[in-house]
């Protein structure tokens, strides 16, 4: 079988960083184009919209979108129209109506979809379901705090309404909990805390339940020391912590072994196990819960964010 020829959507950081590297070293795959408004992908061809990438482009079979989730929808809806598969950077866009949209249409083209919730595949998550089996959980905690000058400078639309603020990053950890636990999970309450400048939250602190496990939540965008990507997981007998946003864990305090795989070489070779098996894996229960804290949440304004 030829490998699936992939269209790239947004060619930013994440895209050069993660999306590109994953694609090329993973056989099943070829990136045959890329549609940007900005720096060019090299070694391949450029187009300056989705659309003229279609209509003027080489063939492709699917493509990834890894633009700002603000007007993403009519992209991945073009997309569809199109027959393409899809893979869709989180936060799959900025609502979740749109979102649910996707799912149905996602349906009715007869493709495959994968909302791509990356930090899933991080290595860790693998031993955290393992540990899991058998055990009954009694408490989570979440630590997400980093510096948004160093992991997204200049980049605005994080700020505007629909860019998520301090959740850009912290659905990551969404992304791993509501994976791990066995029932949903849901938001008691909810604390953000928005720049005077911005719409968006620079830092938000979450209680959730999981069916009877109670999940806590520190979020912060503005940590500029000692990032801290955790999550403690305690049960009767034990607690694992992953780190790092998953690629590292402890068991009672001891390093355990992880596999060497990277989450977005991980991603790319589900969303080619998808296409191949004609599925989708389309879940928006972490977009849910940003939702839900936006929808209760108390909100406290804090002084201007400046880059």
């Amino acid at each position: 079988m030829h490998p699936i020829r992939l269209g790239l959507v947004g060619y930013g950081k994440i895209a050069q960083d993660q999306h590109v590297p994953a694609i090329h070293a993973n056989p099943q795959f070829e990136l045959v184009a890329v549609a940007t408004l900005g720096a060019h992908c090299p070694d391949v061809q450029n187009f300056g919209s989705l659309t003229e990438l279609l209509a003027k482009g080489p063939q492709v079979d699917a493509i990834a979108f890894c633009t700002p989730p603000q007007g993403r929808f009519a992209l991945v809806q073009e997309a569809l129209k199109a027959g393409k598969h899809v893979l869709v950077e989180k936060p799959p866009c900025s609502t979740l109506g749109e979102a649910m949209a996707l799912i149905d249409e996602v349906e009715r083209a007869g493709v495959s979809g994968l909302f791509a919730w990356h930090s899933r595949f991080a290595p860790g998550v693998l031993n955290a379901r393992a540990w899991l089996e058998g055990r009954q959980l009694k408490q989570v905690r979440i630590e997400w705090k980093e510096q948004v000058r160093k992991w997204h400078p200049g980049q605005a639309w994080i700020w505007q309404a629909g860019g998520l603020g301090v959740f850009d990053p912290g659905i990551n950890a969404l992304s791993i909990v509501t994976d791990l636990l066995p029932d949903a999970l849901f938001v008691d309450a909810a604390a953000l805390s928005v720049p005077s400048n911005c719409q968006s939250p620079i830092a938000a602190s979450l209680n959730l339940r999981g069916g009877q496990v109670p999940v806590t939540a520190e979020l912060d965008f503005d940590h500029s020391v000692n990032e801290l990507w955790r999550i403690e997981l305690q049960s009767d007998d034990s607690v694992l912590r992953l780190d790092s946003g998953g690629a590292q864990v402890s068991l009672d305090g001891v390093a355990q072994k992880v596999s060497e795989e990277g989450e977005y070489p991980a991603m790319y070779r589900h969303f080619a196990s998808l296409i191949a098996e004609g599925r989708s894996d389309l879940d928006l229960q972490p977009l849910r819960i940003v939702a839900d804290s936006f929808f209760v949440g108390s909100k406290q304004t804090v002084a201007a964010f400046h880059e």
